[in-house]
């Protein structure tokens, strides 16, 4: 083409003859080459063609390897860079052979283009890359991590030691309490009240009691310790027959209250201890009914489902006296807590149960209002302990 040509004439001639070397001899033959300056152009080309070859192999190798490696796109476009960068070297070398250069100059282009976009993009970056931290910073947080790890693992080791020493002695001073309170009922039963006069029999009345109501706490106690210490082999348990069997024992009371009792069990079935899952109906329909108003017939409604957690829940639902939560709320499952004036409340069976539902990893709730009944949610962990 005539060198006149337009710009797009130029273009045109320029894809066409991509490969053709016709308009120029092979750099051998341009100036005046000697061998050693010649070979020492070619053999530095190749040289470091190769390295820029090698170069994104390993990249490519540590890449794969390294899937968290940070910033990869990155790498990626550095090896592309890198390539092309090699590629104009060889083509450099071969040129001494093949005057390729129409192909050499696209190539470079390509290599130009890629040299910017690497270079804006690492601009990019670079705030963030500088905002890493070192490897110094990393080896002091691990060591400060590793220190925490022993000391942790140290106070583990010190509060289980501490927790043995505090569970024996609490074994030990509750046998020592209770053979002391046994004694004392036991004496208490030797004494022939008819021997008494009207004040010292009033006096020991009072003694007794005391001594009844000390037992009674004891083994209270006692239950509630070796809820927390003993494992129970959880059961697969079916709510509507563990529910039927509490409501025969209990049929003769809801009978005489005139309690109706409605169950919708959409769960079936839970995995849980049946003698702690017989405890909390118990409790909680017992509850229901010494905490009816008078006014209206009680109404106790049971239903399980599952929860958007995944957990199982099960839900007593009365329509009874209720409690003031705000008034209450931190001390309704509190050992010895009463809300109400009802004589027959002594405020252990809520604990007992909260006691028991926990040591399965559960968890029990309760909504209420004054006047609007009250519902206890209990939420059973869906893998207990075994």
């Amino acid at each position: 083409m005539h060198p006149k040509a337009g710009f797009g004439g130029q273009v045109a001639d320029f894809f066409s003859n991509l490969f053709n070397t016709s308009s120029w001899p092979p750099r051998w033959h341009c100036g005046t080459w000697t061998d050693f300056h010649g070979w020492l152009y070619i053999i530095s080309d190749l040289l470091i063609w190769a390295s820029y070859f090698a170069i994104p192999i390993l990249l490519i190798r540590l890449v794969r390897g390294r899937p968290d490696i940070p910033f990869p796109k990155i790498v990626w476009l550095f090896i592309a860079f890198i390539i092309f960068c090699g590629t104009t070297h060889l083509i450099d070398a071969v040129i001494f052979w093949w005057p390729a250069y129409r192909l050499s100059a696209l190539i470079r282009f390509f290599t130009a283009i890629i040299s910017m976009v690497a270079v804006y993009v690492l601009f990019k970056v670079m705030p963030l890359i500088l905002s890493l931290r070192s490897v110094k910073e990393l080896e002091f947080e691990i060591n400060q991590r590793q220190a925490a790890e022993t000391a942790l693992s140290k106070s583990h080791q010190l509060l289980f030691e501490s927790h043995q020493q505090l569970k024996s002695f609490t074994h030990i001073l509750s046998h020592n309490i209770r053979n002391h309170a046994s004694n004392i009922t036991l004496l208490a039963t030797l004494v022939n009240v008819e021997m008494l006069d009207e004040a010292n029999l009033e006096l020991f009345d009072k003694l007794s009691k005391v001594s009844q109501g000390l037992n009674a706490t004891l083994n209270d106690l006692s239950e509630a310790i070796m809820i927390r210490e003993s494992t129970i082999a959880p059961d697969i348990l079916d709510f509507g027959e563990v529910t039927n069997k509490v409501l025969d024992i209990l049929g003769s009371e809801l009978s005489m209250k005139n309690v109706t009792v409605e169950t919708d069990f959409e769960i079936k079935t839970v995995l849980f201890p049946r003698l702690y899952m017989e405890s909390v109906l118990m409790n909680l329909i017992s509850n229901a009914i010494k905490y009816r108003k008078e006014s209206e017939l009680p109404h106790i409604k049971l239903r399980s489902y599952k929860s958007v957690t995944g957990n199982i829940v099960l839900e007593c639902i009365d329509n009874g006296v209720g409690v003031d939560l705000n008034l209450h709320g931190s001390k309704i499952f509190g050992l010895y807590k009463t809300f109400h004036a009802n004589k027959d409340a002594h405020g252990v069976g809520l604990f007992l149960i909260k006691t028991q539902i926990e040591s399965q990893g559960g968890k029990i709730s309760v909504v209420s209002e004054v006047g609007k009944g009250a519902t206890f949610k209990v939420i059973f962990n869906p893998h207990p302990k075994k």
